[in-house]
């Protein structure tokens, strides 16, 4: 099945703790966002683009339905609350399903499943993109390419230096980063280390200097470090 990039959107701690779970045991679909109010995502809408929604109605300043209704191009959004009373009004505004709290994982993956398939215009030309959005303290960070001196990886976790006095830590592989970064700026010298060309200072056969900083070149990785 294709990939599908979703946000979770729900004022409740435990509600979105649930639905990442979900999120995470399910393939094909790729979890790009957590939000705790229709503020946050009308604010990572206005550079992103997910797929799907999965939404609370209820949530303090904004509900969810009149949020949708607000939206000139909303993603497909999957309505997720402890009420029964807005269903109607929810296929109203063309929700892919409507799903009552508590919620199990096989509604859940019912309701995904009816995501439309995506047809393929082989014209098209893919999007570029001078930066990444990284989870940090329940938010979407927004870190320029061109701002990130190297990356580290740290079991779980990963830290992206850059010039600020402490690195972002975001819980995520290196694996999934190398995928959202452009492999012409960016190159990998050791399992735990990528660096950016662009802020290469000098090396020698065994270190790189990146800013500040020496850092180790696996010998595994030489052949890959073409400067």
């Amino acid at each position: 099945m294709q990939q599908i990039n979703c946000i979770i959107a729900d004022d409740e701690p435990l509600a979105r703790q649930l639905m990442v779970s979900y999120v995470e045991k399910t393939p094909y679909l790729k979890l790009e966002g957590v939000f705790k109010n229709a503020w946050e995502v009308q604010e990572y809408l206005s550079v992103e683009k997910p797929d799907l929604l999965l939404l609370d109605i209820e949530m303090p300043g904004l509900d969810g339905l009149t949020f949708i209704k607000t939206l000139p191009a909303p993603p497909e959004v999957i309505f997720i609350t402890a009420h029964r009373d807005y269903a109607v009004e929810a296929f109203e505004v063309k929700a892919l399903d409507y799903l009552l709290k508590p919620v199990s994982f096989e509604r859940f993956l019912k309701a995904v499943n009816n995501f439309p398939p995506r047809s393929i215009n082989i014209s098209e030309t893919p999007v570029k993109t001078d930066h990444l959005f990284i989870s940090i303290d329940r938010q979407m960070v927004k870190v320029p390419f061109d701002q990130i001196f190297y990356i580290e990886a740290m079991g779980d976790y990963v830290k992206f230096y850059t010039a600020q006095d402490r690195p972002l830590i975001s819980k995520m592989k290196l694996k999934d980063c190398i995928e959202q970064i452009p492999s012409g700026s960016f190159v990998q010298i050791h399992r735990s280390f990528i660096i950016n060309k662009a802020h290469i200072k000098a090396y020698t056969q065994e270190k790189v200097r990146v800013g500040k900083e020496w850092l180790k070149i696996s010998r595994s990785y030489k052949d890959q470090l073409e400067l």
